[in-house]
């Protein structure tokens, strides 16, 4: 395995939809893979809630035998991801303590959300995650079928605080934390999973909602994770995870230093007729770090791979690029230990 190879397989962050590794997983691992989102179902993703049958099988237990038995195929440590979000997915239901609800952690001082957060975190980092990917940052002006009723607040000063509040106290439990969804999706114009989504907003309309963006970062979140639909404040519109002007502003107008990474790359509005490795690696070009994968594209992660390498040795990816990607990946492995 070169090293090249190793780089290319260390960008990619497949989703594992249960807590056991099949040969797609297991290959990926020990040929330099260093992250894993655990998901949900669809249907769990929808309901905010982990179904019966998996509250029963995924104890403490569980997780920790799964998560030795991933490192060991790994050879190291990984970067472990999960949702844990207060409005939507709270993937370790069960096993963590519960997170509030929206409407009462927006009537919550800053300091009492902070403890609830650390709560949750905490069961959350001792059940083995090291990356939440949370907070959701976005604030909804207008309509989104996508994050209606997902989001902490709808304004920009309620939702800076509870960021503040969520990562502090992450932050205390020893976990990494993850904003999302860059550069926000105030309206949206369809479902960015299944539609040609875009956001008809322009750059100052966009840059008013940033607020609690700018307090994540400004509070040390770990992680950007850039927006899935197209956004109409450039021409030709273009998906936030392929956006390298959104993702030069990320970095030059927010100040934001750390790992960059994408929403889900076979997302209707993000793919578009690509291939998914066609996609990543326009992705990386752009500026991305780490590329999620949906279980639908883990089967090919191998071809993904293949083809970032094919687009380094052929001159269609600057090798730089794809190292300063890695090296994203592998400074905030390096932060797990």
């Amino acid at each position: 395995m070169s090293e090249l190879s190793r780089h290319a397989h260390a960008v990619l962050l497949p989703v594992l939809e249960t807590l056991e590794a099949d040969d797609s997983i297991s290959r990926f691992l020990e040929n330099g893979g260093k992250s894993l989102l655990f998901g949900e179902t669809g249907e769990e993703y929808v309901s905010g809630r982990m179904s019966e049958q998996r509250l029963r099988r995924e104890t403490p237990d569980a997780w920790h035998h799964a998560i030795k038995t991933l490192k060991a195929r790994a050879g190291g440590e990984l970067i472990l991801a999960a949702d844990a979000d207060i409005a939507a997915v709270h993937r370790l239901q069960g096993v963590a303590a519960k997170l509030p609800a929206r409407d009462a952690a927006q009537r919550m001082p800053e300091a009492e959300l902070e403890q609830a957060c650390f709560e949750a975190a905490r069961g959350v980092a001792e059940a083995g995650i090291n990356l939440v990917l949370s907070p959701t940052a976005d604030v909804l002006t207008g309509g989104n079928q996508w994050l209606d009723g997902r989001t902490l607040a709808d304004d920009p000063s309620t939702a800076s605080r509870m960021v503040r509040s969520y990562i502090r106290g992450a932050r205390r439990a020893g976990l990494n934390t993850t904003l999302k969804h860059f550069p926000g999706h105030p309206v949206l114009r369809g479902h960015p999973a299944k539609d040609d989504a875009t956001v008809p907003l322009s750059l100052d309309e966009l840059r008013a909602q940033w607020g609690a963006f700018q307090a994540g970062i400004d509070e040390g979140a770990s992680a950007v994770m850039m927006g899935p639909a197209r956004f109409e404040a450039f021409q030709p519109a273009v998906a936030g995870s392929l956006s390298a002007d959104l993702i030069a502003l990320l970095r030059g107008e927010l100040k934001f230093t750390g790992l960059v990474m994408t929403c889900d790359l076979d997302h209707k509005a993000t793919i578009g007729n690509r291939s998914v490795a066609e996609t990543a690696v326009a992705s990386l070009a752009a500026g991305a770090d780490l590329l999620l994968l949906s279980p639908n594209a883990v089967p090919h992660i191998g071809e993904i791979a293949n083809a970032i390498v094919a687009a380094v040795e052929g001159g269609k990816l600057d090798l730089s690029r794809l190292e300063s990607a890695a090296g994203a990946v592998y400074r905030l492995t390096a932060r797990t230990v």
